[in-house]
């Protein structure tokens, strides 16, 4: 789980610019999306990524330049490191806080 902060509200209220930014990340991380799905609030968008491996969410509030990510995947390719490094890349964000829960 991720929460960034300080993130650009124009990156984040565009449903069409915040899917594409996520498959881009999703590639960045060597993981595989199969489907997709995008709701946009006005403000705020919610997308989802289903992937070979799990899944991918996202749920923005540009309004607060917030977004919350979440990532589930079962795979080990997936590092602390990976994660943030893409997540960096895509948004940009002033802050970044990860939770890592493992099982």
């Amino acid at each position: 789980m991720l929460q960034l902060k300080g993130v650009d509200p124009d990156r984040i209220n565009n449903p069409d610019r915040l899917l594409e930014t996520l498959k881009h990340a999703v590639a960045r991380m060597d993981l595989t999306g199969v489907s997709d799905h995008t709701h946009y609030f006005g403000p705020g968008v919610s997308t989802v990524i289903i992937l070979s491996e799990s899944h991918l969410s996202a749920h923005t509030w540009p309004e607060l330049g917030y977004v919350h990510v979440d990532v589930v995947t079962c795979v080990k390719k997936l590092t602390r490191g990976s994660l943030e490094t893409a997540m960096q890349e895509a948004f940009e964000p002033a802050a970044m806080q990860l939770v890592q829960l493992e099982y």
